[in-house]
């Protein structure tokens, strides 16, 4: 725009040299320098967007000026006037097909070109902006910022005002190494930004919709928080739903990390008494205070106590369920107290003599060998035969391989809703990993890694490359001992794809098309993939 006020400058002084042939050429005498270099100029443009060779050289054009040849210049003018309008003609046609809203600033930040997207994207006319400082519309301007920085931005996220978001590539012009303004290209995001903020919240919705539904089918069934359908974990939750409608204490054996407490407490549930489930870690308290944290205290019972006196875990527990976790750390002198509380329902607070009736479910839980540790005198023969009515032993996760494909998707879902993700795919290398690692942790263990992997993860695939260095070194990692073992990953990584499959199945109503899309291969594959694991009958 300020090019074609100059040039039109330029064009009236011609045509009033065209008007005034009868001057004598000494009028010309100051200024033919300068309209030598500007007609020069001009031409070479000319030449330049009409792919045709020079109309006059410089010498030439100097000696019609000097010999009064006024015919010709006005000649070359006008031939240089047709390819400006053409080229005009052209960027304005440029300016109005393509699908971004372009702007052109000089290095005043005054406006110089504004296209018809960006006055639908703005509702900013050109005539209102156009020879008009850009800060008087906008306040966050990328175009002049890269103009003075001399920066290039390439498809970069930016809201230029409050709701509009866009992508936009901006660089400084130059001409001859000098910076003479700027440019701006911008692709309007607002209708995606927006959708990927309708789609969150939708999810954030659905998400919070399965909860509900899976507390509400929790309440049903106590058990269904425990996942597995292998053999092993299949026998401890049917061993506990058992003994879970009697009285019998019941001791939980297995690894740290295997849910012992998740048993307890879905025994306490399913037993349904009206107590409380009061969990007390026998490694955590120290033995100077185990007495009084267990069976309280009366006012005044040592230095240091509550004036009122204190209610111990096992009178909060009347009613309900005990739970003793890591039994096996318990001193052995508040051993033979606690059986004598499990006989006779009663208690002693420390510092009192009035009993007080205590009537409670008692779960003990060890990783410990507590036949051991009767053997070398740490554990109590009597408070063992008391606690080990009915005892459930927990499978580490290493001898539970089957279950992993389920436990990496129920862990995949809770986590990616925790933290507002979208992962629907696994790198096989991942579960190779998971698949070959000992898992020294168990579910606890495998939950770290998981929850590490959904933060870490930008996509929707979980890749091997956010997996812990620790899963790797090879003394946690378990060799391959015969077929069977060797067949685990196959059988692990058909098992994980069964369930996205269904599930992506599930969220669009069995539509083939769209599960492919979602998964992001072609329907070939995923009929390929359906045909293989046996799923072409479900409808």
């Amino acid at each position: 725009m300020g090019n074609e006020i100059c040039y039109n400058k330029l064009r009236s002084s011609v045509r009033k040299l065209t008007q005034a042939k009868m001057l004598v050429h000494p009028c010309f005498t100051d200024d033919t320098g300068i309209f030598l270099k500007v007609i020069s100029y001009l031409r070479l443009k000319g030449e330049k967007h009409m792919n045709k060779p020079a109309i006059l050289s410089a010498a030439q054009l100097e000696c019609h000026l000097q010999a009064g040849h006024f015919d010709k210049v006005i000649e070359l003018f006008e031939q240089l006037d047709a390819a400006y309008q053409l080229q005009q003609a052209r960027l304005a046609a440029l300016l109005d097909t393509v699908n971004e809203a372009i702007c052109m600033i000089d290095e005043e930040d005054r406006v110089l070109v504004w296209n018809k997207q960006a006055e639908g994207l703005y509702g900013i006319k050109a005539q209102e902006i156009v020879e008009q400082p850009i800060d008087r519309f906008f306040s966050n301007l990328m175009i002049s910022k890269a103009m003075k920085q001399h920066q290039l931005v390439t498809e970069e996220y930016h809201t230029p005002c409050p709701d509009t978001h866009v992508l936009i590539n901006t660089r400084p012009i130059l001409l001859e190494g000098r910076v003479v303004g700027g440019i701006s290209a911008e692709r309007d995001i607002t209708d995606l930004v927006q959708l990927n903020q309708k789609l969150s919240q939708t999810n954030r919705e659905v998400q919070s919709l399965k909860k509900t539904i899976n507390k509400i089918h929790s309440q049903n069934d106590p058990f269904s928080a425990i996942y597995g359908r292998g053999k092993a974990i299949g026998d401890a939750v049917s061993m506990a739903k058992r003994v879970a409608a009697t009285s019998v204490p019941v001791l939980l054996r297995g690894e740290s990390g295997t849910g012992k407490e998740l048993f307890a407490k879905a025994i306490h549930e399913a037993s349904q008494v009206s107590g409380a489930f009061i969990a007390i870690n026998c490694g955590a308290i120290p033995a100077n205070l185990f007495e009084s944290e267990l069976f309280g205290y009366q006012p005044g019972a040592f230095t240091g106590a509550d004036r009122k006196g204190k209610e111990g875990l096992l009178e909060k527990a009347n009613g309900g369920t005990l739970l003793l976790d890591e039994v096996g750390d318990m001193p052995r002198e508040m051993q033979v107290k606690l059986l004598r509380t499990l006989q006779e329902k009663c208690l002693y607070r420390v510092g009192g003599n009035k009993p007080i009736h205590v009537d409670f479910r008692v779960i003990a839980a060890t990783h410990r060998n507590l036949e051991d540790m009767i053997r070398t005198g740490e554990f109590r023969e009597d408070l063992y035969y008391r606690l080990n009515v009915v005892a459930i032993s927990l499978p580490p996760l290493r001898e539970r391989l089957d279950d992993l494909p389920e436990l990496l998707r129920r862990g995949l879902q809770y986590y990616s809703a925790l933290y507002n993700k979208n992962i629907i795919k696994v790198d096989p290398a991942v579960m190779a990993a998971l698949v070959q690692y000992q898992w020294p942790g168990n579910i606890r263990e495998l939950l770290n890694v998981l929850e590490r992997l959904v933060i870490l993860t930008d996509g929707e695939t979980l890749e091997i490359t956010e997996l812990p260095q620790a899963l790797f070194v090879s003394d946690n990692i378990k060799p391959a001992g015969n077929i069977q073992e060797a067949n685990r990953l196959p059988v692990a990584t058909a098992e994980l794809e069964r369930e996205i499959i269904t599930r992506v199945l599930e969220e669009h109503n069995h539509n083939k098309a769209l599960t492919a899309q979602k998964l992001g291969i072609p329907r070939s594959t995923l009929y390929y993939k359906m045909q293989k694991l046996g799923m072409l009958s479900i409808n």
